[in-house]
């Protein structure tokens, strides 16, 4: 695949996904102390879905934790449900932080190498964290949808700069259908198992299928019919 049409391809992609910057807040912070005050007031908000669990957030317990007034959180926050909004903003960025960390040194290695140093990288992560833990347990009654529309366009840039340092290694057919299926594959996938109190699977299944399905999806060239370039410069 020429390297003028792969970043064609993810342009037209990222411009179809829309932006989703700058939800979930009252007010802005535009200045430091803002930004430290917005900071902290969030992570009282983790610690208390994590130590009591998310239906026992109020504002109040956000504040008390926070060791600020009601009104001094209410300049920032209309109610507990922007918090949790700017919370889920907060996570996805660290989750982005772990995959960059997993991804950087592994630039030069198979995608299935890859792929997997990034899902163990998120499993660790959110095992790790009481409240994003409970916030996945209630996703599907959360507004998650434009966390994991965020995640989907940082994923897409990471897939960018590792696709185009292996232009000539794989062959993909159709690579906005394959990064589309991958992407939210592995983001639903993965919130839905890490939902389950008990899940039916160990973490290692569920890492394995994901890898052996990008794997599947992506082969190396010359395995597999050939290569459909036009195909590509359609999409």
């Amino acid at each position: 695949m020429p390297r003028i049409t792969l970043l064609r391809v993810f342009a037209r992609i990222q411009l179809a996904s829309g932006s989703q910057q700058g939800r979930g807040m009252r007010k802005q912070p535009r200045q430091q102390r803002a930004s430290e005050m917005v900071a902290v007031l969030v992570e009282a908000a983790a610690l208390v879905i994590g130590e009591h669990g998310l239906d026992a957030l109020t504002t109040n317990h956000v504040a008390r934790r926070a060791g600020v007034s009601v009104g001094s959180l209410y300049q920032y926050f209309a109610n507990k449900e922007m918090i949790v909004e700017a919370l889920l903003m907060q996570r996805a960025g660290t989750l982005m932080k772990v995959v960059h960390e997993r991804v950087t040194p592994l630039l030069g290695a198979d995608i299935g190498s890859v792929t997997r140093g990034v899902l163990e990288g998120i499993f660790e992560q959110v095992e790790g964290d009481a409240a994003q833990r409970e916030l996945l347990r209630h996703w599907h009654r959360l507004n998650s949808a434009p966390v994991f529309q965020s995640l989907e366009q940082q994923m897409m840039e990471v897939c960018r700069q590792y696709l185009m340092r292996h232009f000539d290694d794989y062959r993909i057919d159709n690579l906005p259908a394959v990064l589309f299926v991958v992407i939210n594959s592995v983001q639903y996938t993965t919130a839905r198992y890490l939902s389950e109190a008990q899940p039916l699977l160990g973490r290692e299944e569920v890492i394995d299928t994901l890898v052996q399905m990008v794997e599947s999806l992506c082969l190396p060239r010359g395995r597999g019919p050939a290569s459909t370039v036009e195909a590509v410069q359609q999409a």
